[in-house]
């Protein structure tokens, strides 16, 4: 017998074989059972929704030898007859061939004739709307009021066409579109029959490829089986409808929440590798941003496939509001393809649009970058304050000239008319936006802020200018005939002292107002440098300072100052003894290189499996699907790995297929790798090893410095407590 498709093969024989249609079949079956039967019926759906197979099985259950059912026993003759196509008294027309008037009443002369072998006489009529006007004018009559033995069964694509006298005369049934679930699940179980193996995520791709017909999804069924000889795998389906992977789709996504642009290009290169369609990946994220968000509001499936688990994973991770957020983009990005250079570039900066809005990257440029907008919105405020700047400056020009008539210049001059300037500038001018501070320009409103904010620091630094000040001149007193360098040095350390407490008392801010008053001092004595430059000298210095000095606090929580007491030992070769700056490193990072290198080794010889994938060529997930999971059996031909169930979504075959692509290579022989959801809590993953070893060195650190008799003879002397939470391994 010659093979016959699928859609022909499996076309439903009973009513309970249809896929959906459920209010239809209920219609139909209650008519049959309750001998209430129209004599036209029109049945309308998208192609391969079950039009035509309703029909026959609607003649199948008037022509039965057994009586008229909505169960006909499909073995008399007459069943069997209209399952094979051979019942003389079903006659089915194909309106698309025959659509000329004279075709329809041939048709209609044989009407009067009553049927041979059954009970009615069915006239079922495909693709109805292609017949022409005068066609279904010479149909009207007839199809009103037809012999009590005919039924007509209409079946189109498009009852909007048909004229509404023809609709008026029949009882009308419109037949949805399947769910891809629905369809997924018919040819799983139609497979299941055929025994031919299969992949459901395979299945998932073509019932979605079918767009609700059925018998689009059994001739995609047939080409897969033909591909795959045998076996459908997600891989043949993709490659064969020429569709996006979904995990690529899921890539990037998951790009988009760590903010990883490199990431989304990489993606985005295999994609125009594989020669997808652009406009068909924006559509793949726009639906996996649509599930996410449906799983955000709905509780997960009790059996989840390895998608689903990624897709739970991404809708806990995810701000409701960002995945709203992506899915508009993606929408409006498909709109703009068109107008784009071409349709990569279209793709690219929608995506690098979505990036640029993610609240990392706003917290960078927040805290980094002023756009020229802004700049502009700001630069009358900064001329303001830069007039307000060059009035200090004047004013100490005023004095300088004045005290140069004097015995020597005094810098109390100085400080006082500074100190009046700003005591007198109660409020500053102007609100200084955190946006402004990091820019070269807008250091002279910092300077000016930073007046208004630090009144404290100010007044301990200018008492310690008056302080030098009062030096000079008790020095040239007692001491004429003291040379003027060793004096500079005397009044160099008193304003360095004075400095240093400033910074002690406010370093960011009051570095700043110091360094604008050495410019304001320096200003006068350099005439070669022109007014407009003044308020900017130093400020890219200033900048790198705060900035650096900003970043430090940020982590440690303090602002340390790391110095030499004598510079000259700075330059000297200590051999193993610590440097300051050796001590800060170690404390600004969270793990130094030497405590992760101890960890991973004391981790190594603990555990073999941890020892083996640093062995093995592997990162990113890879790497982490083996941190997360137990080594439960080591064969010669197989490799068994138990994966924690709350890091399932690293169970993906794409992954598990580079970890044993390495294994091989390590062992130098054919290894086959199997992962299993293992909850076995006595035994620890390579990763829980490394983080039980991090604790224990931590608890050393502790004991080590509560046992150290230094330490505690500081706690002796000086009342201190040791802050335990605090102590951390660094090597």
């Amino acid at each position: 017998m010659s093979y016959q498709v699928l859609a022909r093969k499996w076309r439903p024989q009973r009513f309970s074989q249809v896929v959906g249609q459920q209010h239809v079949l209920t219609a139909l079956a209650n008519g049959l059972d309750n001998n209430r039967l129209h004599h036209a019926y029109l049945f309308s759906g998208t192609r391969g929704v079950g039009k035509t197979s309703i029909a026959r099985l609607f003649a199948k259950g008037l022509n039965c030898e057994l009586g008229v059912s909505a169960e006909p026993c499909g073995e008399c003759e007459n069943c069997r007859a209209i399952e094979e196509g051979r019942f003389i008294d079903l006659l089915e027309i194909d309106a698309a061939s025959r659509t000329k008037v004279e075709d329809t009443r041939e048709l209609l002369d044989n009407v009067q004739y009553k049927p041979v072998q059954g009970r009615y006489k069915i006239y079922l009529i495909d693709e109805v709307h292609m017949l022409s006007r005068h066609s279904f004018n010479a149909l009207l009559k007839t199809l009103e009021e037809p012999p009590e033995y005919v039924k007509f069964l209409l079946a189109t694509t498009d009852p909007h066409k048909l004229p509404v006298t023809i609709l008026s005369r029949c009882i009308q049934f419109h037949l949805k579109a399947l769910e891809p679930q629905q369809i997924a699940d018919h040819l799983e179980h139609i497979l299941q029959q055929e025994k031919i193996a299969y992949q459901r995520s395979a299945l998932d791709q073509i019932a979605k490829a079918a767009r609700g017909s059925i018998r689009d999804a059994l001739s995609l069924t047939d080409q897969a089986i033909a591909m795959g000889n045998s076996n459908i795998s997600s891989e043949i389906v993709h490659q064969m409808l020429g569709t996006l992977d979904g995990e690529q789709a899921l890539d990037i996504i998951q790009a988009l929440q760590l903010a990883d642009g490199e990431a989304i290009m990489q993606a985005l290169r295999q994609v125009a590798e594989k020669g997808v369609e652009w406009d068909q990946l924006l559509q793949e994220i726009a639906a996996y941003l649509h599930q996410i968000a449906m799983r955000q509001l709905l509780q997960p499936t009790s059996d989840p496939s390895e998608q689903e688990n990624r897709i739970d994973f991404l809708a806990s991770h995810l701000p409701p509001e960002d995945v709203q957020y992506y899915y508009q983009l993606m929408l409006s990005g498909r709109k703009e393809l068109p107008y784009a250079p071409d349709q990569r570039s279209g793709v690219e900066m929608t995506l690098l649009r979505a990036l640029a809005f993610h609240p990392k990257l706003l917290q960078w440029e927040k805290t980094g970058v002023q756009t020229a907008t802004e700049q502009g919105n700001h630069r009358e405020q900064a001329e303001n304050t830069r007039q307000h700047v060059e009035k200090i400056r004047q004013n100490f020009i005023k004095h300088e000239e004045v005290s140069q008539q004097q015995q020597s210049p005094s810098v109390s001059d100085v400080t006082s008319a500074v100190e009046t300037e700003l005591q007198t500038q109660s409020t500053p001018q102007l609100t200084v936006q955190p946006e402004i501070e990091n820019q070269a320009q807008p250091e002279i409103l910092e300077a000016e802020s930073a007046a208004a904010e630090n009144a404290a620091p100010q007044s301990s630094a200018l008492k310690a200018l008056r302080a030098r000040d009062q030096l000079r001149q008790n020095t040239q007193k007692k001491n004429p005939e003291l040379t003027t360098g060793e004096a500079a040095t005397q009044e160099s350390a008193l304003e360095s002292r004075a400095r240093q407490r400033l910074i002690t008392a406010a370093p960011a801010k009051s570095l700043k107002i110091m360094e604008r008053l050495s410019q304001i001092s320096e200003s006068s004595a350099d005439s070669a440098k022109p007014e407009s430059q003044l308020p900017l000298m130093q400020s890219e210095a200033i900048e790198d300072d705060e900035s650096k000095n900003e970043a430090e606090t940020e982590i440690i929580g303090e602002d340390y100052h790391w110095q030499w007491l004598n510079p000259a030992l700075e330059q000297e070769e200590l051999g193993n003894r610590l440097r300051p700056s050796d001590i800060k490193q170690a404390i600004l990072q969270e793990r130094t290189p030497e405590l992760v290198a101890k960890v991973l080794r004391i981790s190594a010889e603990r555990d073999h499996w941890s020892a083996l994938i640093e062995k093995l060529n592997v990162s990113g997930m890879v790497k982490q699907l083996g941190l997360n999971s137990l080594l439960l059996q080591e064969e010669e031909q197989m490799v068994v790995l138990g994966l924690r169930p709350e890091q399932s979504n690293l169970n993906n075959e794409r992954y598990i297929n580079i970890l044993e692509q390495q294994l091989n290579e390590f062992y130098q022989r054919k290894v086959r790798l199997e992962v299993r959801l293992e909850a076995d809590q006595t035994r620890m993953t390579p990763l829980e090893q490394r983080r039980q070893v991090y604790l224990e060195l931590g608890e050393q650190a502790k004991q080590a410095l509560q046992q150290d008799p230094q330490l505690a003879l500081l706690q002796q002397e000086f009342d201190a407590l040791l802050d335990l939470d605090s102590i951390r391994a660094v090597g």
